[in-house]
């Protein structure tokens, strides 16, 4: 199967894990289970939806880090890809994040083989509420998918408003993947450092 990339990719995070990341971007020892799409390096084409995972990142970290959106290059792809792409909600798309969500312990996994990349729609921050109350009652996914797609009045969600992700879930894509520069939320705005125009010291000048 033939794909093509966005060549940006934005990943939320806080100030504080940019030198790890400058490092390397996939590290698998730091992908936390119950996710959408299973552990993975998470990104979107949306910088706006990025914010505002920083913000939520920030606002529950432990750290003190500032809100923080990497900006990352694919510049190519491995050999013999085989993404999983869900295009829209669906009830394969629900039944997929239904069951990651539910592996609460990091190398569970569902899939027999899991992707090592995965395209689609993200589920809305009432998910693991709802994921916790399936559970509860045993209910299955179909029971989910009907729960995640609606709004609190009942109405069908927009799937174009659910927002998308981009999941890395192998390190195998490290060498396609470049850390090109970071935003970071500072004293009500975003100011942008450019990894590329370094200092020798390896310093970020913000722009």
């Amino acid at each position: 199967m033939d794909i093509t990339t966005p060549q940006l990719l934005y990943h939320g995070t806080t100030s504080s894990t940019v030198d790890s990341f400058r490092q390397a971007l996939l590290q698998s020892n730091y992908w936390r289970p119950g996710k959408d799409f299973g552990e993975g390096f998470y990104t979107t084409i949306s910088i706006a939806q990025a914010r505002r995972w920083a913000h939520k990142t920030a606002k529950e970290s432990w750290d003190g880090g500032k809100p923080c959106v990497l900006v990352v290059e694919l510049s190519s792809l491995p050999d013999d890809v085989e993404p999983l792409l869900f295009l829209s909600d669906s009830p394969a798309w629900a039944s997929f994040v239904y069951a990651h969500r539910k592996a609460d312990m990091k190398g569970q996994d569902p899939c027999r083989k899991h992707p090592d990349i995965i395209i689609g729609p993200m589920a809305d921050n009432d998910t693991g509420k709802i994921v916790h109350k399936g559970v509860q009652l045993k209910k299955d996914e179909n029971w989910f998918y009907e729960q995640i797609t609606r709004n609190e009045k009942g109405r069908k969600l927009d799937a174009l408003k659910l927002g998308n992700q981009v999941v890395f879930a192998s390190e195998r894509w490290e060498p396609h993947l470049t850390l090109v520069g970071y935003h970071i939320y500072a004293g009500g705005r975003w100011m942008y450092g450019d990894v590329r125009n370094a200092g020798d010291e390896g310093e970020i000048k913000l722009l």
